[in-house]
Protein backbone atom coordinates (compact mmCIF):
# COMPACT_ATOMS: atom_id res chain seq x y z
CA UNK A 1 0.00 0.00 0.00
CA UNK A 2 1.17 3.52 -0.94
CA UNK A 3 0.67 6.74 0.59
CA UNK A 4 0.05 8.57 -3.18
CA UNK A 5 -1.51 11.79 -1.86
CA UNK A 6 -0.88 14.31 1.09
CA UNK A 7 -2.87 17.19 1.68
CA UNK A 8 -2.26 19.73 4.49
CA UNK A 9 -3.33 22.76 5.87
CA UNK A 10 -1.26 24.94 8.22
CA UNK A 11 -2.98 26.28 11.62
CA UNK A 12 -1.57 29.91 12.60
CA UNK A 13 -2.34 29.63 15.93
CA UNK A 14 -0.01 28.66 18.46
CA UNK A 15 -1.87 25.21 19.91
CA UNK A 16 -0.44 21.96 19.94
CA UNK A 17 -2.09 21.07 16.30
CA UNK A 18 -0.14 22.35 13.59
CA UNK A 19 -1.86 21.10 10.70
CA UNK A 20 -4.94 19.57 9.39
CA UNK A 21 -5.27 17.36 6.34
CA UNK A 22 -5.90 14.07 4.55
CA UNK A 23 -4.08 11.20 2.38
CA UNK A 24 -5.21 8.55 -0.30
CA UNK A 25 -3.89 5.27 -0.27
CA UNK A 26 -3.10 3.76 -3.58
CA UNK A 27 -5.16 6.74 -5.52
CA UNK A 28 -8.19 4.87 -4.63
CA UNK A 29 -9.31 5.22 -0.53
CA UNK A 30 -8.90 8.66 1.53
CA UNK A 31 -8.51 9.55 4.99
CA UNK A 32 -9.43 12.72 6.28
CA UNK A 33 -9.52 14.53 9.69
CA UNK A 34 -5.39 13.56 10.16
CA UNK A 35 -3.96 16.21 12.51
CA UNK A 36 -0.23 17.09 12.72
CA UNK A 37 0.62 17.75 16.41
CA UNK A 38 3.53 19.12 18.71
CA UNK A 39 4.41 17.54 21.96
CA UNK A 40 5.88 19.79 24.45
CA UNK A 41 9.28 18.53 23.64
CA UNK A 42 8.90 20.20 20.02
CA UNK A 43 8.24 16.84 18.14
CA UNK A 44 5.85 16.82 15.71
CA UNK A 45 3.67 13.37 15.55
CA UNK A 46 0.29 12.58 13.60
CA UNK A 47 -3.09 12.19 15.36
CA UNK A 48 -5.26 9.67 12.95
CA UNK A 49 -8.91 10.89 12.94
CA UNK A 50 -10.67 9.93 16.28
CA UNK A 51 -14.33 10.58 18.47
CA UNK A 52 -15.08 10.71 21.96
CA UNK A 53 -16.78 7.54 23.19
CA UNK A 54 -19.75 8.11 26.12
CA UNK A 55 -17.25 7.57 28.98
CA UNK A 56 -15.09 10.70 27.32
CA UNK A 57 -11.98 8.47 26.12
CA UNK A 58 -10.86 8.87 22.80
CA UNK A 59 -11.05 5.90 20.11
CA UNK A 60 -9.02 6.37 16.43
CA UNK A 61 -11.26 5.41 13.66
CA UNK A 62 -8.69 5.02 10.94
CA UNK A 63 -5.21 3.87 11.65
CA UNK A 64 -2.58 1.54 10.52
CA UNK A 65 -2.91 -1.68 11.51
CA UNK A 66 0.82 -2.56 11.76
CA UNK A 67 3.91 -0.87 12.67
CA UNK A 68 5.58 -0.58 9.53
CA UNK A 69 2.83 0.60 7.85
CA UNK A 70 2.59 2.88 10.43
CA UNK A 71 6.03 4.65 10.32
CA UNK A 72 5.91 5.04 6.54
CA UNK A 73 3.16 6.90 6.75
CA UNK A 74 3.52 8.85 10.07
CA UNK A 75 7.12 9.70 7.93
CA UNK A 76 5.48 10.55 5.15
CA UNK A 77 2.59 12.92 6.66
CA UNK A 78 5.69 15.04 8.80
CA UNK A 79 7.73 14.97 6.08
CA UNK A 80 5.59 16.61 3.94
CA UNK A 81 4.50 19.08 7.41
CA UNK A 82 7.98 19.88 7.03
CA UNK A 83 8.01 20.62 3.80
CA UNK A 84 4.89 23.01 3.84
CA UNK A 85 6.10 24.97 6.64
CA UNK A 86 9.70 25.21 5.03
CA UNK A 87 7.90 26.57 1.84
CA UNK A 88 5.56 28.89 4.00
CA UNK A 89 8.64 30.42 6.01
CA UNK A 90 10.71 31.22 2.49
CA UNK A 91 7.29 32.36 1.32
CA UNK A 92 7.11 35.01 4.13
CA UNK A 93 10.96 35.87 4.00
CA UNK A 94 10.62 36.66 0.48
CA UNK A 95 7.41 38.90 1.25
CA UNK A 96 8.84 40.61 4.08
CA UNK A 97 11.95 41.47 2.06
CA UNK A 98 9.77 42.69 -0.98
CA UNK A 99 7.93 45.21 1.58
CA UNK A 100 11.05 46.28 3.36
CA UNK A 101 12.61 47.05 -0.25
CA UNK A 102 8.92 48.79 -1.42
CA UNK A 103 9.67 50.82 2.00
CA UNK A 104 12.79 52.15 1.48
CA UNK A 105 12.59 53.12 -2.18
CA UNK A 106 9.14 55.06 -1.33
CA UNK A 107 11.35 56.97 2.12
CA UNK A 108 14.24 57.64 -0.10
CA UNK A 109 15.16 61.14 0.96
CA UNK A 110 14.77 63.64 -2.19
CA UNK A 111 18.13 65.29 -2.91
CA UNK A 112 17.53 69.23 -3.37
CA UNK A 113 20.08 71.20 -5.07
CA UNK A 114 20.47 74.79 -5.84
CA UNK A 115 18.16 75.69 -8.59
CA UNK A 116 19.30 78.85 -11.36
Amino acid sequence: MEVTDIRLNLINKESAVKAIGSFSLDGAFAVRGVRIMEDKNGKNFVAFPSREKANGEYEDLAFPLNKEFYHELTTALVNDYQRIKEEKQTQDQSEQQTEKQEASETQAPVKKGKSR
